[in-house]
Order: structure tokens, then C-alpha cells, then sequence
């Protein structure tokens, strides 16, 4: 093994470790780039694919890595998996047949262990007990026992103890089994959360989950503080008290994983409290760094800019929700805010974890676009648990430090809004002859229109807000992330059965579709009389669709995230990478969008 493979693989397994699949991923490719044919990094590749949800894109890695012709056990019980993890989103009526399928894979696995390896074992026992299998389910978790106590104390060990004893009914052995599994689980999220997303599959109670002690992930966010010579909604006076107060909140939830704001206060505070216990931060700015740090920092003083640097240097991520500047619109704040809400849910998700948001908040209500109460009042309306340490004792006072009324040199003329943006072609309608037109758009942008009008008409005219076309090229605004979503899935399942008798057309009937969810301006368009849209995010999605394969749906992380946020639950998306965007717009990650079931 070279340095520079022993290197990557690394960087990949840390990553992996902390539950990070998504730049697992990435950091895979990367390496294959340079060592195509390196095998174990296809496998983390599939590996972190498989475990961010993205099925269909694991197995498609897997058949084209060609790691079902290795003869290695691992990748044996990855294609195990992978049938699996497909079973579980299958029609009910199909279920019980892949399961079974996926179980016997799980028990070829095992029988080219010669029986001693109680990995395959296990998760052969439960997917024939998902099967309907009992019998079998109950022989084979016989077995997994009686391995395991030939097996030095690990993880793992313990962990399949705790899923032999569920599966024969041993609910008190289960639990004991699984408070031993925390002993020797040493940080590694990954494991924990793939454990707990196995054993919820024949486990419904939380009291027994919640043994596996993973990470609570928290969005955090409240106000900004005052400055020592002025008066605010958080004082400086206070700011020790609500540092204590946060520091206890933190430990008593357990918060290891946190998304948010990096403002003077609150963000700050629980942001340096989460470091402190060797947690995770990750960082979401609404605009570019050096106007952040004026209107939302150094208004504070001159030591919070040290701070903020401070936590910034020792983040493990950072992202911008937007790039261009403030201009005073405070839609850009509740766009940041969204976009780390929504990052928080992905993660867990992909950790099974517990979530809450942690805020600093004076209780009083207001009707601004953006701020702490509007963060709570999103959250919890969407049914999330919220934990306040509160400021309520100093109601009343003056407002001038909030994020959502932080001072701009340029107030906003246009407030920009928040809204689903798709962009779509049909592949290979550049190559049609002129005599084929009329066709084209009579009987496939017309099967497009159906669909418009038919969800327009179920959201009684208020999901389609704006539709254009040119030639072959689709631009459209949907209100919403789930009503965009609801839009592209069936506008291909509609060209997909549409039948034309004309094979060239049906040939090129291939739309291609890309979405994002950001801030754009609607302004009245001199030259069409017409209400359109535009903006940065607007150039954005335009940068998507020309990448997108045909036949599918990219979207951005952004929509991604407010999907998951919303509990988009007919739709899903899963990670495909990080992409070159069109016309050098440069690298962005990018989703699939499917149904969350197949037929």
C-alpha cells in the first residue's frame, strides 16, 4: 500500500467515522481519480453512498466498480445490503420476496465464512424475520449468539448480541448487550447510527433504541448581543448567564453535531459551547464572509470578531447560503436559516440521532421576515422539539441588534422570495428536422403542460407561479419545494408513458430536469408585459439541468435540505456528488430526486 493510497483511505474511513458519508464520498472519487481500479475505495465508495439512503446510486457503483467478481467477503455483504436496503422501500406486496432474496445472499456470505463470522449471520436473521421467516430468523440469531461468546469484547459484538436478542424476544438481555456496544463504540457515529437504523427494522421502541448513546445534532440560532454601551433584546450584562445556561443545555442534550449562524451572541455561544465538548460545527453564512462580519459581528465589538474567527478556524465545515451581498433583505437571513435546518435534518437522518434546536430568545413575537422567533416558529410548526434559554425577563427592549433588523448602508427595495426554481430540456431536440416540430410541441411539451395544469389545479392555481418555454427549454417557479418535487417526478413518469407514433420522437422523448430552492426577485418584465424572475439562485438552477442525465432530476443541496426539513415523505434524494456545474459555474453537490417508494 502507497503513502498516497494509505492517506485516502484514511481521510475516507475518518470521515466515514463521524457519520460524514456525503464527504466520504467524495474524498473516494478523488482517490479513484488518481487509483481507478483500487478496490477498496470503490467500496467505500458504495459503502457511504449506501448509507446516506442513495440506493439506486449504490448499486449503480457497484455494478460498474465490478465488485461482485472480487472475491472478498465484504463486498459480498455490501450487494446484501444493497438488496436489502432496496427491499425496505419496496411496495409491501414485493417486500417479502426480497427480503428473502437479500437474506440468502447474507447466508451464502456466511457460508463462505465457514460459519464463524456472525456479521452475515445476523443480518441474514433479521431479513428473514423482515421476510416473515421466523423460524429461520430464530435459528440463525442461536447462532450469532453462540459466536459471539467466542468473540473478544468490541462493538460489534455487542451490538449483534443486542439485535440476536430482539429478534428471540430477549428485550432485558437486548438492552444490557447494547449499554456494553456503548463501552467500545469510541465516537464511531457511523457504526452507532447503522446499529440503530437496523435496529429500529424490528424495533419500535425508543426506550430501547435511545440505549445507543449517539450525538444529538441541534440547529442553533437566537439573538444577537448588545454592545456594552447600548441596550438590546440579549444585553452584554447577561452574557456570562447565558453562556452557563447554554453550557448546561448542551451537556444535558448531549449535543455533539450543530448547524447554524455564526453572529456576535447566541451563534456564537453555542457554537464555542459545542467545540468545547469536541463536537462537530457546522457553519452556514446568508451572504459573503467580510459583510457577514460587519453586519452581523463586529456590530457587537471588537472581540466577538475574535471569536467568531476563533470558531470559524475550528468548524468542520462552512457554507454560504448565498454570495452576493446583504443590500439590507432579510429574506437572505431566513434563507440561511432554512438551509441549516435543513442540513441538520440530513444529518440525521443519516445518523439515526436525536434533534432539537437550541435557542436564545427574549419570547417576545414579531412579524419580521427573518429572526430567532421566526426560526422558532418554523421549526416547531413543523413538529421539531425546540429548547429555549430565555431572555424573557428583558421584553421590551429595544430590537436593533436582532439579525432580522441588523443595520445595512443599503436598505432593500425588492425583497427577494423564497421559491423552487426548475430548469428542464428535452435531449436531442436540436438534431429534429423543422417537419417534426409541430408534432414536438403539440404532443410533448404539450404532455409537459398537462402536468403543469393538472398540479396547478390541485393547489388551486397557486403552485405554478410562473412558466416559460423556448424551443425544447423549460423554465418554471413552483411555490414550493414539495410541489416542485411532486412537478418533475411527474413530468417524467407522464413522458416516460407517453406513446408517440413517430420512433424518432419517442426516440429523443428524454427530459432532462434540474432544481434548486433559493431567494429571487419577481419584477414586472418591461419587454414581455409579464411577471418574471430573476436573480443569482435563478443562475444557479440554469447551471443544473445541462448536467443532469436524461430521464432524471438533479437538485441542489439547498432543496435537499428544505425537503427534508418539510418532511417531503412521497419524495427523496440521494447524494450523487460533487458536480461541475455548466459554463465554468464551478463545483456544486448535487442530488437525485425519486420517489421515496418504488413500485
Amino acid at each position: 500500500m502507497t503513502a498516497a493510497h494509505e492517506q485516502i483511505v484514511g481521510r475516507v474511513k475518518q470521515a466515514m467515522r463521524t457519520g460524514e458519508y456525503l464527504r466520504a464520498y467524495d474524498w473516494a472519487l478523488i482517490g479513484l481519480e488518481d487509483m481507478p481500479d483500487e478496490s477498496e475505495l470503490q467500496y467505500l465508495a458504495v459503502l457511504a453512498l449506501a448509507r446516506t439512503g442513495a440506493t439506486d446510486q449504490a448499486q449503480s457503483r457497484y455494478k460498474e466498480f465490478g465488485l461482485s467478481d472480487i472475491d472478498n467477503i465484504d463486498y459480498a455483504a455490501l450487494e446484501a445490503r444493497l438488496v436489502k436496503d432496496k427491499a425496505l422501500v419496496s411496495h409491501p406486496r414485493k417486500k417479502p420476496s426480497r427480503f428473502t432474496s437479500a437474506a440468502k445472499l447474507y447466508e451464502a456470505v456466511f457460508a463462505r465464512t465457514e460459519e464463524k463470522e456472525f456479521y452475515p449471520a445476523i443480518n441474514a436473521a433479521t431479513t428473514y424475520y423482515l421476510a416473515g421467516d421466523h423460524t429461520k430468523a430464530d435459528s440463525l440469531a442461536r447462532t450469532v449468539l453462540s459466536l459471539c461468546q467466542q468473540t473478544e469484547p468490541n462493538y460489534w459484538r455487542y451490538a449483534s448480541e443486542a439485535e440476536a436478542h430482539l429478534l428471540m424476544g430477549n428485550i432485558d438481555l437486548a438492552v444490557k448487550a447494547l449499554e456494553s456496544s456503548n463501552e467500545y463504540s469510541d465516537g464511531n457515529l457511523a457504526a452507532m447510527g447503522a446499529t440503530k437504523k437496523q435496529l429500529a427494522l424490528i424495533c419500535n421502541d425508543p426506550a430501547i433504541l435511545d440505549t445507543l448513546k449517539i450525538p444529538r445534532v441541534a440547529h442553533f440560532a437566537g439573538h444577537i448581543i448588545s454592545t456594552d454601551s447600548t441596550t438590546g433584546r440579549f444585553p452584554a450584562s447577561l452574557e456570562s448567564e447565558v453562556a452557563g445556561k447554554i453550557e448546561k443545555l448542551v451537556d444535558q442534550l448531549d449535543v455533539g453535531i450543530g448547524y447554524g449562524s455564526l453572529a456576535a451572541g447566541a451563534d456564537i455561544l453555542f457554537a464555542e459551547a459545542i467545540l468545547r465538548r469536541g463536537g462537530e460545527l457546522h457553519i452556514t453564512l446568508p451572504f459573503n464572509l467580510e459583510e457577514f462580519k460587519r453586519v452581523s459581528v463586529g456590530c457587537s465589538g471588537e472581540r466577538w470578531l475574535t471569536r467568531f474567527d476563533a470558531c470559524w478556524e475550528q468548524a468542520s465545515s462552512h457554507s454560504f447560503s448565498s454570495e452576493g451581498n446583504y443590500r439590507g433583505d432579510n429574506t437572505l437571513f431566513n434563507y440561511c436559516s432554512l438551509y441549516s435546518m435543513g442540513r441538520a435534518c440530513l444529518k440525521q437522518q443519516h445518523l439515526a440521532a436525536s434533534l432539537s434546536q437550541l435557542l436564545v430568545w427574549d419570547e417576545e413575537t414579531a412579524s419580521t421576515v427573518a429572526g430567532t422567533y421566526s426560526d422558532y416558529k418554523i421549526w416547531t410548526d413543523l413538529g421539531y422539539e425546540s429548547h429555549i434559554v430565555s431572555l424573557a425577563r428583558n421584553t421590551g427592549l429595544s430590537n436593533q441588534h436582532s439579525p432580522a433588523t441588523s443595520a445595512s448602508d443599503e436598505p432593500a427595495e425588492n425583497a427577494k422570495q423564497l421559491h423552487a426554481i426548475l430548469f428542464g430540456d428535452i435531449r436531442g431536440f436540436s438534431s429534429l428536422s423543422d417537419a417534426k416540430l409541430p408534432k414536438f410541441v403539440k404532443e410533448i411539451m404539450g404532455c409537459l403542460a398537462t402536468v403543469l395544469d393538472n398540479i396547478n389545479a390541485e393547489y388551486h392555481g397557486d403552485a405554478v407561479l410562473m412558466a416559460n418555454t423556448w424551443g425544447d427549454g423549460l423554465f418554471i417557479v413552483l411555490r414550493n419545494v414539495e410541489i416542485a418535487a411532486q412537478c418533475a417526478i411527474h413530468m417524467q413518469q407522464a413522458l416516460k408513458k407517453l406513446e408517440l407514433n413517430d420512433e424518432e420522437l419517442q426516440e429523443k422523448a428524454e427530459l432532462r430536469l434540474g432544481i434548486h430552492f433559493g431567494p429571487i426577485y419577481e419584477i414586472k418584465d418591461p419587454v414581455t408585459k409579464r411577471e418574471n424572475f430573476f436573480g443569482e439562485h435563478v443562475n444557479r438552477a440554469a447551471r443544473i439541468e445541462p448536467i443532469t442525465p436524461p430521464g432524471q432530476v438533479y437538485v441542489t443541496e439547498s432543496f435537499a435540505a428544505q425537503l427534508a426539513l418539510t418532511h417531503g415523505a412521497d419524495y427523496k434524494t440521494e447524494y450523487v456528488g460533487y458536480m461541475p456545474m455548466a459554463k465554468n459555474y464551478g463545483d456544486l453537490p448535487m442530488y437525485l430526486l425519486r420517489e421515496a417508494f418504488d413500485d
